[in-house]
């Protein structure tokens, strides 16, 4: 599923306090608005990026910005910390423009 993976992209350059404000270690589903598919997407703590689609790249944080990088596609884009159970809606981070909920599961 190329298209998630063009869409969420991510690189990481952890400090010590970039690591409690950064998606390090947690898991998010991410469901599309109108189709209501859903996927989750891992965020290794060593900067490894894995969904359950079989896409993996990498990821990194600095300066309140998210990078993921899957093949040779990267996408930037703003984060922000969340707690299990928040979610965010936006069309920001799949290429194609599909509008998706992300929520922190874990």
């Amino acid at each position: 599923m190329k298209m998630f993976a063009a869409g969420l992209v991510a690189a990481l350059g952890l400090s010590g306090a970039a690591l409690a404000v950064s998606p390090s270690g947690h898991v998010y589903e991410s469901t599309e608005t109108e189709s209501g598919y859903s996927y989750t997407s891992t965020f290794h703590a060593d900067g490894r990026f894995t969904n359950d689609m079989g896409n993996e790249g990498t990821w990194t944080y600095a300066d309140g910005e998210l990078c993921i990088t899957v093949e040779d596609t990267e996408l930037c884009n703003p984060f922000e910390a969340s707690e299990v159970g928040e979610s965010v809606t936006t069309d920001e981070w799949r290429a194609d423009g599909v509008e998706i909920t992300i929520t922190r599961i874990e």
